[in-house]
């Protein structure tokens, strides 16, 4: 694990920006955490305790992530609104077709 997990998390989120096509930028907090703004939106990433890995405030709602993938799509709801997500389903199919 990366003594300061924050560091690869500001690339990421930053690079997600960009692949996202979402005019906006990502600086570190005074205290510590991330903050990411856009032309309408202010949050801020910060370290959680377990469960959550991660801590996304937008404004005075906070809310608890566990995973680096629930981060993405928290952050991605908030800057970007009229994302649709592609949702995979995966189900059993018969071995032999009729």
């Amino acid at each position: 694990m990366t003594a300061n997990p924050i560091a690869p998390v500001h690339d990421l989120l930053a690079a997600s920006l960009r692949a996202w096509r979402v005019d906006g930028s990502v600086a570190r907090g005074a205290d510590g955490s991330l903050v990411l703004s856009t032309s309408g939106t202010t949050l801020a990433v910060s370290r959680g305790l377990p469960p959550f890995r991660w801590i996304v405030t937008v404004g005075a709602r906070r809310r608890g992530v566990t995973s680096v993938a629930g981060l993405l799509r928290t952050v991605r709801r908030v800057v970007d609104p009229d994302h649709q997500p592609n949702r995979l389903r995966i189900a059993p199919a018969p071995l032999v077709l009729p």
